[in-house]
C-alpha cells in the first residue's frame, strides 16, 4: 500500500496577482513559475462590460495562464487534486454578483525541463473531473532542453479558463480562489 503525502496546497486568487508559492518535501518540489501574475481577464483596451454577455479566455498558450513546476526524481507517482470553482464573486454588493467561470488544466509529463517546450507538449486534462495520477517521466535528451537538476526531471500543470457570459453585474472587484494540491 502506498503512503500519500500532502507537499503542496496552493489557494490562488482568480484576479488577484504577485502570488509566490514554493513547497518542498523530500525529494519533490512544487512552485507557480516566475512571472506569474494571475488570470487576470481585465486588460486594458478591453474591458470587461457589464450585462454584454460576452465570455473571455485565457488560454494555454496566453502569457496569463498559470504554470506551476513539479521537478521529482524520474518514475515518481504524484497525484493532482484540483477543487475548481464555478464563479467569481464581488463581495462588496449585497447580496454579492458573480460571474461564471470554467476553468480548464493541461499538464505535460514528457521528461521536458524547458516550460515553453512543455507547453506545447501539454495534454488538456478533463474539466469533469477533480483527482489526476501521473508518473514522472525520465528525462529526454533533446536539443533545448536543459539538464536535470539534482536528478530531478520536471512536469507542468497550466491552469486556464473562461470567464462569463457577463451579465448583468454591478461593476466591482471579482474573485475567488481555487486549490490545487500535489501528493506524492
Amino acid at each position: 500500500m502506498r503512503l500519500w503525502e500532502l507537499i503542496f496546497m496552493m489557494l490562488w486568487n482568480l484576479i488577484l496577482g504577485n502570488h509566490s508559492v514554493i513547497a518542498q518535501r523530500g525529494t519533490v518540489q512544487a512552485r507557480i513559475m516566475n512571472g506569474y501574475t494571475g488570470l487576470i481577464f481585465n486588460q486594458i483596451g478591453a474591458p470587461l462590460i457589464s450585462g454584454n454577455q460576452q465570455s473571455y479566455s485565457i488560454t494555454i498558450h496566453d502569457s496569463r495562464t498559470l504554470v506551476l513546476e513539479i521537478a521529482a526524481p524520474a518514475r515518481t507517482p504524484l497525484m493532482i487534486q484540483i477543487q475548481p470553482i464555478t464563479e467569481i464573486l464581488n463581495h462588496t454588493n449585497s447580496p454579492p454578483s458573480s460571474i461564471p467561470f470554467a476553468w480548464e488544466a493541461a499538464f505535460c509529463n514528457e521528461g521536458l525541463n524547458d516550460e515553453r517546450m512543455a507547453r506545447n507538449q501539454a495534454i488538456p486534462l478533463d474539466p469533469n473531473q477533480n483527482n489526476f495520477q501521473f508518473e514522472m517521466s525520465d528525462y529526454q535528451n533533446i536539443p533545448g532542453n536543459p539538464a536535470p537538476f539534482e536528478n530531478r526531471v520536471k512536469a507542468f500543470l497550466y491552469v486556464y479558463g473562461r470567464l462569463g457570459p457577463i451579465g448583468p453585474v454591478t461593476p466591482g472587484y471579482f474573485t475567488n480562489s481555487m486549490n490545487i494540491e500535489v501528493w506524492y
